[in-house]
């Protein structure tokens, strides 16, 4: 009864499992034999497995250079696995807005690239696992894309608290220089607001923000 709490949408499949085990057995046992039923519970655990929610492969990448292309931000992620697609996120303007999506044709790299650190053109990245939309609706802490120079710490979080009670709200400071990197991160008390912020047009200080669940 275990392993079905962990894979809820296995669980019809998986006691087929061990209805298959009994019939296989006690009919080759009324035989006189026995067969070991492994070539039918091997299916049987193929099958379930295979229900179990895929691990993303897509990954979202902060705090990029405002000069980094999506050429050079493919050929970095490349050492890593085959990358499928690779997207900069752009202002109408066509100016970055200082993160992207990659998407590896292997789930495995997204594992190795978010075990290590990373530089890119003389800037420390942060690539995070994609969140998929089911999982938003778990999550309380967000990411926040696109912030205007004159954002700070205490006016996001002002902002912010017209979508629920924010625990915390922070602009990531450049160490040497002090000025904003672009982006933050905003902690609600609860996760009831993934539906007003994940993919919607929000505007903060005259600037268009991106949300993302974490």
């Amino acid at each position: 009864m275990i392993i079905p709490s962990l894979f809820p949408n296995s669980f019809s499949i998986l006691i087929s499992i061990s209805i298959s085990f009994r019939l296989s057995y006690f009919t080759s046992h009324s035989l006189g034999f026995i067969t070991p039923p492994c070539s039918t519970t091997t299916i049987r655990w193929c099958i379930a497995l295979s229900s179990i929610p895929h691990i993303t492969s897509k990954l979202f990448i902060g705090g990029l250079n405002w000069d980094t292309t999506d050429e050079g931000l493919r050929n970095y992620f490349s050492q890593f696995g085959k990358v499928d697609a690779c997207t900069i996120m752009r202002d109408p303007s066509g100016t970055s807005r200082g993160f992207a999506f990659l998407t590896f044709e292997d789930p495995n790299a997204v594992v190795t690239v978010t075990a290590r650190e990373h530089f890119l053109d003389g800037k420390a990245i942060d690539p995070k696992r994609a969140i998929p939309r089911e999982e938003h609706l778990r999550n309380t802490r967000y990411f926040v894309g696109g912030l205007a120079p004159s954002t700070t710490s205490d006016s996001m979080k002002e902002f912010f608290t017209t979508y629920g009670k924010v625990v915390d709200a922070t602009v990531m400071l450049d160490r040497e220089s002090g000025r904003s990197k672009g982006f933050g991160f905003v902690t609600f008390e609860d996760a009831n607001n993934a539906d007003q912020l994940v993919g919607k047009n929000i505007v903060l200080d005259e600037k268009q923000v991106c949300c993302l669940a974490l």
